[in-house]
């Protein structure tokens, strides 16, 4: 772990942290920035609620959307995409009788929230080695004359993989498309969100924009923004999309409060560069852990994610979620934080790259993976 920059983080030093992208890891700074917003509100409630937070949520909101190269009026603050996707289907009113369509790619709430509303999900098979037009074929496949949205991962979450949304797009049209862009934010550069041809598009601040957790974006295209409206209906109900979304009770509103602060540390550890860093360092690590394996990786049309990548396990390692949950607690007992993936038959490990991560997490890792996966104790 790179000491210069893991001080900047509240990591735990004993463990080897190569799993940023499942919850990310607020910056300590950050942290203390979003206690003070607590602080402010509970010095008077009452004046915080109803004089400061309007204002602050609105510089918020056009902060993280001037962050992700949106016009301020088009995107809302969510807390994160599973929420995003409940304001969706809700908006859309999906419902008995319709259709969604996901990947085998693709997070699972998605999927969970739809049947959960009576929808029918349909899913978009494709191996982890497909090229752009497969993909784009295999979604146009699962689409039916009751077919009301397609959701696409710009990445993948348990694969890694950057996704063609735009040809995906084109492929479903008119079917409007969801993006889960969970991973995207302040990780994939040149995001150009409004020439994706898509209508919604939501990504999450907290895991490579190092905001608080619970700080998410959501993008609704002009169509649709009069229909989206907040899963809980408050004070702010009667205004104009996004501010309806700003005030929703009394939740905690301190995370959208530390936004521009985790955007900040984001451009002060090196924006795009820092970015491009860890991509080369992800390459070459996992590079350095397939090699320990003896496997080969899959290769496709499809490229990997700059904040993530798979190293295939040898046959027959966890290639189911039992064994994959089995080998995740050995290793984590033996002080890793990198999550196994059953995937289509066959087992990965799902490698990710920080900025607090260097050459040695991965040489630790590549040097005690033999004995892990014969189930010991590394020495």
């Amino acid at each position: 772990m790179r000491r210069d920059i893991a001080e900047l983080f509240e990591l735990d030093p004993a463990l080897t942290h190569l799993n940023h992208g499942a919850f990310g890891a607020v910056p300590r700074s950050v942290r203390e920035a979003q206690d003070r917003a607590r602080a402010r509100i509970e010095r008077s409630p009452m004046r915080a609620f109803r004089d400061e937070l309007p204002a602050v949520l609105a510089d918020a909101r056009a902060r993280a959307a001037a962050f992700l190269g949106l016009p301020a009026g088009s995107t809302a603050l969510v807390r994160n995409v599973t929420e995003a996707v409940g304001v969706v289907l809700q908006g859309l009113g999906i419902g008995p009788g319709d259709d969604v369509v996901v990947s085998n790619h693709g997070y699972l709430t998605a999927g969970w929230s739809a049947e959960a509303r009576g929808a029918t999900l349909r899913t978009a098979e494709f191996p982890v080695d497909a090229d752009p037009a497969k993909v784009a074929a295999a979604f146009a496949a699962a689409v039916t004359d009751r077919t009301r949205l397609v959701v696409v991962d710009q990445i993948t979450s348990p694969t890694a993989l950057v996704l063609p949304v735009a040809e995906v797009a084109a492929a479903v049209a008119p079917v409007p498309v969801l993006v889960d862009a969970a991973h995207a934010p302040g990780a994939l550069p040149g995001l150009d969100v409004e020439a994706l041809g898509v209508a919604f598009w939501a990504g999450n601040l907290h895991k490579w924009a190092y905001t608080p957790r619970a700080a998410a974006a959501l993008w609704v295209a002009p169509g649709h923004r009069e229909d989206m409206r907040p899963l809980v209906t408050s004070w702010s109900h009667g205004l104009s999309f996004p501010e309806r979304f700003d005030l929703q009770g009394t939740v905690d509103h301190s995370a959208w409060a530390a936004v521009a602060d985790g955007l900040e540390v984001w451009a002060e550890l090196g924006g795009w560069e820092q970015v491009a860093r860890n991509a080369d360092l992800l390459l070459h690590g996992a590079e350095h852990v397939r090699s320990a394996l003896g496997t080969e990786s899959p290769h496709g049309g499809i490229p990997s994610a700059p904040c993530l990548r798979l190293v295939a396990l040898p046959e027959g390692v966890a290639d189911t979620t039992e064994s994959a949950e089995a080998l995740w607690q050995r290793l984590h007992a033996a002080g890793f934080v990198v999550p196994p993936v059953a995937f289509d038959g066959r087992g990965y490990l799902r490698l990710a790259a920080a900025p607090y991560n260097d050459e040695d997490d991965y040489a630790r890792l590549a040097a005690a993976l033999p004995q892990i996966l014969a189930g010991a104790a590394p020495a």
